[in-house]
């Protein structure tokens, strides 16, 4: 029978969270393109980045959550917006560049817009052949391992092939070879990872989102290509789009066939919560039977409303007419680092009485 992330955590609905949680306001340290081994060797920076992610991991566990992320720190701060997402791979990977260039938006919206749409904008181009440059992922989830508690999951940050939606390739002209060399550079990270110590991975990559159909088979090439090998118990984790996106999209109809049958993980995570926990999304599940694990995006980070227990319980039940409990687990829709700390405290530990709640009325 396939492992669970209930088998690991030792109970039924195990909670984690998404990546991103909101850094403390006293931490204004940005890494930028700083190799983060660099950066270490400064006394200032190597404490408050060991404080910092031992207050993210700290708010996780006193919250009730059985498996803590890092809280992704190494994102440099943008105001809640998506961008460190794209920016941290963009600055560590060789063959990648941040250009600033006219912005695209002026051609479209004229001269008038310029107060809101700005002049230039960063682009992130391919200049040359891909490679793994200062990612250090392992190192990463290293220093935050070190300060917790107990086990932390490692979060990749933004996928391959959500990056290479991102690219403006200047360098392959090759869709299939560019990706190729995006996979081959991040499975080598992971696997440093799986050596350096991690059980628990989770990819992140919303790429099925970013792309048409017919791209679809590329898709799940580059994310099996870059977990070829990875040792770990894999999730992955596919949202609605990170903060900026409307509320109310819900794309897995088109590609969960692929995520069930060829996508090569132990669990897969979607969003549910702010779209309202949709019958259909569940009955995915039913209508391409996997033996998978479902995480549930419980939690809805685009509204500043803490969620009761009691909804949480009531989005789960839909998920039990299609995936046994023990393989279901808990997780937000996407990293909380737009919200106010206070906040996705709170959802934390909702999240966790709803998982305690479920408990009683299934069984530990």
């Amino acid at each position: 029978m396939p492992r669970t992330l209930s088998d690991i955590v030792g109970r039924l609905f195990p909670t984690t969270q998404t990546g991103s949680y909101p850094r403390p306001r006293w931490n204004a340290f940005d890494l930028g393109g700083e190799d983060i081994r660099v950066a270490l060797r400064r006394a200032d920076f190597a404490e408050a980045y060991a404080d910092g992610v031992r207050a993210m991991i700290g708010d996780q566990v006193t919250s009730g959550i059985d498996v803590p992320t890092d809280g992704h720190l190494w994102y440099d701060r943008h105001e809640g917006l998506i961008s460190s997402f794209l920016l941290y791979p963009a600055y560590h990977l060789d063959g990648i560049e941040v250009l600033p260039e006219p912005n695209p938006m002026m051609a479209v919206a004229g001269a008038a817009s310029a107060a809101a749409f700005g002049a230039t904008w960063n682009n992130v181009v391919v200049t040359g052949p891909v490679g793994r440059g200062t990612m250090h992922l392992a190192q990463l989830w290293g220093a935050a391992n070190a300060v917790s508690p107990r086990p932390v999951k490692f979060c990749s940050g933004m996928g391959p092939a959500n990056l290479g939606a991102w690219l403006t390739d200047r360098h392959y002209h090759d869709k299939a070879a560019l990706y190729r060399d995006l996979a081959d550079a991040y499975n080598a990270e992971f696997k440093d990872a799986v050596a350096a110590g991690v059980e628990i991975f989770q990819l992140d990559d919303v790429g099925f989102t970013l792309h048409a159909p017919e791209d679809y088979p590329l898709v799940v090439d580059t994310l099996n290509r870059a977990l070829d090998g990875v040792d770990a118990f894999r999730i992955f984790h596919i949202c609605h789009l990170g903060s900026g996106a409307p509320i109310g999209i819900t794309p897995y109809a088109g590609f969960h066939e692929l995520v069930a049958e060829e996508l090569q993980v132990d669990a897969v995570e979607y969003a549910f919560a702010e779209t309202g926990f949709p019958d259909d999304d569940f009955a995915l599940w039913s209508r391409f039977p996997s033996d998978k694990g479902l995480g549930i995006g419980v939690i809805d980070i685009k509204r500043l409303v803490v969620e009761t227990p009691e909804q949480i319980v009531a989005g789960v039940r839909k998920a039990l007419d299609h995936v046994p409990p023990e393989r279901i687990h808990l997780t937000t829709d996407c990293g909380q680092f737009a919200l106010p700390r206070q906040i996705a405290r709170g959802k934390l530990a909702a999240m966790a009485a709803a998982a305690e709640q479920l408990r009683s009325e299934i069984g530990s």
